[in-house]
């Protein structure tokens, strides 16, 4: 069976470790009830190991060993992690936004009208699902980091066991660890992305019930939402690339994942 073999010379200048936290303000309106829909998902650390140095490992097969260098197997987790940071970002200014809308709704007596109310709960819900989603990318991310670490990290990360063998993983296995961390970012990104077209959506019904209603404050959350979600989208690409990269180092193919393009959901006009 091939598995991912460190040098004890180099164990002790692998890892550092950065922490990634996601986490969303607790606001009136959706911003609350997006918060209850997720419990603690709301507020998200991850511990993300990340390999910083040039160090190249053995992975043995039954006729000898090729070398694959830790950091190739972990750029996957470097892109995935920024696509979920700037997933976490985008979510952060989508919940704002709709907080916004619901109270210029409530300023220009539409609060209750049934078509405000029922776009303010697609947009919540959409939110909601882009908060776990974004949770969800960057504990991939972070298996993958552990795993291209396994003789220092171990098997289990984050409470999760990542590879069968108490200190080395599979090719199957980082393959597997590999495409997981890459589909995630690119999922964390179209959850953000179609997490904002609803919010968009959500701001042109109110404004078609009342459109002298102040929007100014959820236009200027939506612009930084759109920011965010632009730059989540190029790292799950990215996340694309390297585990692409990651899959020919160790020689083996994997499940291929589609470009992500932004217009996943696409609701509505700006």
């Amino acid at each position: 069976m091939n598995s991912l073999k460190l040098s004890s010379l180099l164990v002790a200048s692998l890892l550092a470790t950065s922490q990634v936290s996601a986490q969303t303000a607790t606001g009136a309106g959706a911003g609350a009830a997006t918060k209850a829909a997720v419990g603690s998902m709301w507020e998200v650390e991850v511990p993300v190991a990340i390999v910083s140095v040039a160090v190249i490992a053995a992975l043995h097969s039954g006729n000898g060993g090729s070398t694959v260098s830790p950091t190739v197997l972990a750029n996957t987790a470097t892109s995935a992690n920024a696509a979920a940071t700037n997933a976490t970002a985008a979510n952060t200014a989508i919940s704002s936004a709709i907080s916004a809308l619901q109270t210029a709704a409530t300023n220009a007596n539409v609060g209750n009208d049934s078509r405000v109310t029922a776009a303010a709960q697609v947009a919540t819900a959409a939110v909601a699902a882009a908060v776990a989603a974004a949770a969800n990318a960057a504990a991939a991310a972070s298996d993958v980091a552990a795993a291209a670490n396994v003789p220092v990290v171990g098997v289990m990360n984050a409470g999760r066991q990542i590879c069968a063998a108490a200190n080395s993983c599979t090719k199957a296995e980082l393959t597997g660890l590999q495409f997981k961390a890459a589909d995630a970012a690119k999922k964390a990104s179209e959850a953000a992305t179609y997490a904002e077209n609803l919010t968009i959506a959500f701001k042109n019904v109110l404004l078609s019930v009342a459109p002298g209603a102040n929007v100014a404050a959820a236009e200027a959350s939506l612009a930084a939402a759109r920011t965010a979600a632009a730059a989540a989208q190029t790292a799950s690409n990215q996340a694309k690339a390297d585990y692409e990269a990651a899959l020919a180092a160790l020689g083996t193919t994997g499940t291929v994942i589609a470009a992500t393009t932004g217009t996943t959901g696409t609701t509505g006009t700006r």
